[in-house]
């Protein structure tokens, strides 16, 4: 399932929450980018092997250096006075006493990593109690992004952020990655990603699986982690109060998908698929298609659905 069927689910689930089986009868997995997904499949797995896995890959952390074993911890930092919140969706401490911060997002905005450098403040923060030296453990931040951060790399999906000074790292402790999961996939589907068999590669395509509900390749299938990954996103193993509460945002998230349309307008990036999703919009509704249907097809918002009914109708 992928994040527009996943707002479609939620719209299905306003109206009547028995909408819920349908959907499970469609599709095989959950929105794995869906905050309360994520959280499920990799912070409440007893021994963590998912999270340790997907963490190793993305930060391309091997043999010694490898996360072995991670604590999790609150995702909260209370906000003192009258500071916001810090909110991340998986906080953890390794084996090695770094600090791992994991964090999906599923569309971009103008103040994004300004966020991203509130939250790695709010986390350094609480490194240094009184009367210790100023010593920080090594912090990793991995965002795991369902949009294009960096549209001046198109072949590059992942992004190892550091302060540089003079062509060397300034401050090696402290690493921000960021990977463009929507990026990897249009490389894959051009056959550009092929021969990339890296860890974070097998991994971004054991995700691609469950999101475009795809026939799992036999080398993926091959991997007991993704096996147990497939097992534990599977769309009937999630109650309906977990949709429940992700149904009290369903506003806020259908105003980020509009925000990520009018982006892609004012770039001037997305003009062309843009119309050609409006003409099949058209087409659909003169057929009497439903909302939700067409939303699916053509990752257009309701709104801009119901605008395009005015139109055209008689």
């Amino acid at each position: 399932m992928n994040r527009t069927q996943h707002y479609s689910l939620l719209r299905a689930m306003e109206i009547d929450k028995k909408n819920l089986l349908k959907y499970q009868e469609i599709y095989n997995y959950a929105y794995i980018l869906s905050d309360g997904i994520f959280k499920i499949v990799f912070a409440e797995e007893k021994d963590h092997t998912l999270l340790i896995s997907l963490v190793n890959a993305m930060l391309d952390l091997h043999d010694g250096d490898a996360i072995k074993d991670i604590t999790l911890e609150m995702q909260e930092f209370p906000g003192a006075f009258t500071k916001k919140d810090c909110i991340v969706d998986i906080i953890g401490t390794t084996n090695a006493g770094e600090r791992v911060l994991v964090e999906v997002q599923q569309q971009g905005d103008e103040f994004y990593r300004d966020r991203v450098e509130y939250y790695m403040s709010r986390v350094i923060e609480n490194q240094v109690h009184t009367s210790e030296k100023y010593e920080l453990p090594r912090i990793y931040f991995l965002g795991l992004l369902d949009f294009t951060l960096s549209p001046e790399e198109p072949q590059k999906y992942i992004h190892h952020v550091d302060e540089m000074c003079y062509g060397r790292k300034f401050f090696p402790k402290i690493q921000k990655i960021f990977v463009e999961i929507e990026k990897f996939f249009r490389l894959e589907e051009k056959g550009i990603t092929t021969n990339d068999s890296s860890e974070a590669a097998q991994w971004l395509r054991a995700i691609k699986v469950t999101i475009n509900e795809e026939p799992v390749p036999e080398k993926i299938m091959q991997n007991e982690t993704f096996r147990r990954l497939f097992d534990s996103v599977k769309l009937i193993n999630f109650a309906e109060e977990l949709f429940n509460c992700e149904v009290k945002n369903v506003t806020d998230l259908m105003v980020e998908h509009e925000i990520g349309f009018a982006e892609g307008r004012k770039d001037g990036l997305a003009e062309g698929e843009l119309k050609k999703a409006r003409e099949m919009a058209a087409k659909m509704l003169a057929k009497n298609k439903p909302i939700e249907e067409i939303m699916e097809f053509t990752e257009l918002s309701e709104s801009e659905i119901l605008a395009i009914k005015s139109r055209v109708a008689p």
